[in-house]
């Protein structure tokens, strides 16, 4: 079979965890002797022309088409906020391209700055397509359903008012104080006035025009794909909420590369004098690394505890001075940096837990996996789909989004009670295998593929 996959971005500059789930996905596949071709978005910032706007390579052997996308700047249609769900122009391109490829099965991964056009390409060339969300991109155009002040969204009401208050929440300036100032009838109000007079393409009014628009194009084009698979219940309710039919969500959990228990096991490292908690992932607010670092703050100073910090403190300049004021010097913090995912296992394995401190719903993130597929126990927020991968007491423990003083308490119970630590690792359920995913995953391209049902 010929599989086409898109992302919003990719390798070799972007490497989180859809990234990673969609190259394995197609490696896997090459493997077991189909064809595949990665289709991607670049983020840039400002203008770019029609010359520059795509270019391809190869990363590891596996094609890649990458487009850019800018959130400022837009070649068609001309107002970008349109452009980040109905990207007129990469349409063209991919039009073009999956022509020229012939793709059995088109498989999104993320639709983020490709944008929601390449479902209407496919269904003009009769592609069955399958989608695997892996974030809240279609409810919410920042993906994290989180609010400015971090409180938590239930995705957009009927007239887009409070993403119109979001983002210009986010994006400030004077278009964004008067937008926050409007009450929610008002802005609502305003919304549908926009929606029936034509304003220049690259105008405000324009943009709330756009935003106001977006859910009910990206809800009618998600009742267009044929399977929507999702890892947790937690995300197909959600989807379902927003109008998604129930029939074509499918929950298909992730594999990873080894999960099936054979690695080394967190409790046959021995013991060390100091205890480790670590952190891997994105150093940006939503992932909450600086919740740990203030719960640590809590622990009393002669307790043999250390925080390992794993991700590039430089990618988001500010959160990553942030997190380094917060840790003032205490020789506890190590900033960690980055790591090849080859070496995860090591990574982890200098760990005696996993903290996932985040503070929007994640969805199922792959580093918890790992954790359980090395042995360590994992504390995470209660939030989303992570509840769904720990089962509290037993293999890990949840705390409240954002509650440090609760994370203090559970990391120093932890610290102090070495067989409780031994006790969650035993117990750290073997994850799906990378291999047993992809073969439910081909299961489904050869369903569409033959005109079969996928639904169950």
């Amino acid at each position: 079979m010929r599989i086409a996959y898109t992302t919003h971005q990719f390798f070799p500059e972007y490497g989180a965890g859809t990234e990673v789930l969609t190259l394995r996905t197609a490696r896997e596949m090459r493997a077991r002797g189909h064809e595949a071709v990665v289709f991607t978005g670049y983020p840039v910032k400002g203008q770019f022309s029609r010359e520059n706007a795509e270019d391809a390579y190869e990363y590891g052997g596996l094609p890649v088409f990458r487009f850019r996308h800018s959130n400022t700047w837009s070649l068609l249609p001309k107002n970008p906020m349109e452009a980040e769900y109905e990207n007129l122009f990469f349409a063209g391109l991919f039009r073009r391209e999956l022509r020229r490829f012939r793709p059995d099965v088109v498989h999104f991964y993320h639709l983020q700055r490709v944008s929601a056009s390449a479902v209407a390409v496919c269904l003009e060339l009769g592609i069955p397509m399958v989608y695997t969300v892996t974030d809240f991109w279609p409810l919410c155009p920042t993906n994290q359903l989180l609010l400015p002040d971090l409180s938590l969204c239930e995705g957009p009401d009927g007239d887009g008012a409070n993403c119109i208050a979001h983002l210009a929440g986010i994006h400030g300036g004077a278009a964004g104080r008067f937008f926050r100032a409007l009450p929610p009838r008002v802005l609502g109000r305003l919304a549908r006035i926009s929606g029936m007079v034509p304003w220049p393409e690259r105008s405000i009014p324009a943009m709330a025009k756009a935003l106001a628009a977006r859910p009910g194009i990206l809800r009618e084009r998600m009742n267009r794909i044929d399977a929507i698979l999702v890892a947790t219940g937690f995300m197909g309710e959600t989807l379902a909420r927003f109008g998604v039919e129930r029939e074509r969500i499918r929950r298909v959990p992730f594999g990873i590369p080894g999960g099936d228990g054979t690695s080394p096991r967190a409790a046959d490292r021995g013991g060390r004098e100091t205890f480790r908690a670590g952190f891997i992932g994105t150093l940006y607010e939503h992932k909450g690394a600086h919740v740990v670092l203030e719960a640590l703050r809590r622990l009393p100073a002669d307790l043999p505890v250390e925080v390992l910090l794993y991700g590039d403190a430089g990618w988001f300049p500010s959160y990553g001075e942030r997190l380094r004021c917060l840790a003032g010097g205490d020789g506890r913090v190590r900033f960690c940096g980055t790591f090849p995912g080859e070496r995860t296992g090591e990574v982890l394995g200098g760990m005696d837990v996993l903290v996932v401190p985040s503070l929007w719903h994640e969805n199922s993130p792959l580093v918890i996996l790992e954790a359980q597929r090395a042995g360590v126990p994992v504390i995470a927020s209660r939030v989303g789909g992570t509840s769904e991968l720990i089962r509290e007491g037993e293999n890990g423990f949840l705390f409240e989004r954002g509650d440090d003083g609760e994370l203090a308490r559970i990391l120093e119970r932890l610290c102090r009670d070495g067989d409780l630590v031994g006790r969650l690792s035993r117990n750290a359920p073997a994850p799906r295998t990378m291999e047993s995913y992809a073969g439910e995953i081909e299961g489904v391209y050869r369903a569409l593929a033959t005109g079969d049902s996928v639904h169950r």
